[in-house]
């Protein structure tokens, strides 16, 4: 069955629901490097449960920008994970 709605826009990217993390991501990429940069972000701890104060901020942006919470959330999570994955370190 298919849907005559169509997504909606917001900011840097098109929503549909809380499921567009990629593109979150995508938007985030950038904002994201440049905050892990100094390397005073616990990347164990983005990638976790509890984002880190420094990364609050991205969260707040992404929001203004038409993002869900959760979503922005989650692909900044994804975002440390494959940083971590890329120094070399074990994520479970």
């Amino acid at each position: 069955m298919s849907s005559n709605v169509e997504p909606r826009k917001f900011g840097h990217g098109t929503m549909e629901g809380n499921k567009d993390v990629d593109a979150c991501k995508t938007n985030l990429a950038d904002a994201f490097q440049a905050i892990t940069r100094s390397g005073d972000v616990s990347m164990g701890s983005a990638a976790g449960a509890e984002l880190p104060d420094e990364l609050q901020e991205l969260v707040k942006q992404a929001e203004a920008s038409g993002w869900h919470r959760d979503v922005a959330e989650e692909a900044i999570r994804q975002l440390a994970r494959e940083l971590l994955g890329a120094r070399g370190a074990a994520f479970d």
